[in-house]
């Protein structure tokens, strides 16, 4: 498909060196995407169907962070669980407040954030079945 490797160019052009990783990006880039695109088709502006997209787009950013720093962390010599664990702590509490000022400022159905947050758990399954699959055809 063109538009994967449009994607996969983009993806490579930010730094995501390893293929799966960039996979990863771009499959989770994907349901975020197709999750916003079917709460507001399906439920318009309403405020479910912005609360799904908030906890998409916040889910998103979170994984694309952290599959940055991942690749980095893996060629770092010195000092990777020191760095790695301000840099976990850091975005956590960010998430926190993020999701705390959705659901008490912004009166967010907590139902619908965590039905967003829960697109990265959706991409980590799928890629794990597809991993699963491709072992299972080599053998």
């Amino acid at each position: 498909m063109k538009i994967n490797k449009k994607v996969e160019s983009f993806l490579h052009r930010r730094g995501f060196t390893h293929p799966d990783v960039r996979s990863l990006v771009r499959n989770q880039l994907y349901l975020a995407a197709g999750a916003c695109l079917f709460a507001a088709i399906a439920f318009g502006f309403a405020p479910w169907a912005l609360a799904l997209a908030a906890g998409a787009v916040l889910t998103t950013f979170n994984f694309w962070s952290l599959a940055k720093f991942g690749q980095y962390l893996a060629y770092m010599r010195g000092g990777a669980v020191v760095s790695l664990l301000i840099r976990f702590y850091g975005r956590m509490l960010l998430s926190g407040l993020v999701i705390y000022g959705l659901i008490v400022w912004g009166q967010c159905s907590i139902a619908a954030l965590l039905a967003g947050l829960s697109t990265v758990v959706v991409n980590a399954i799928f890629w794990g079945v597809a991993g699963f699959r491709q072992k299972a055809k080599e053998a």
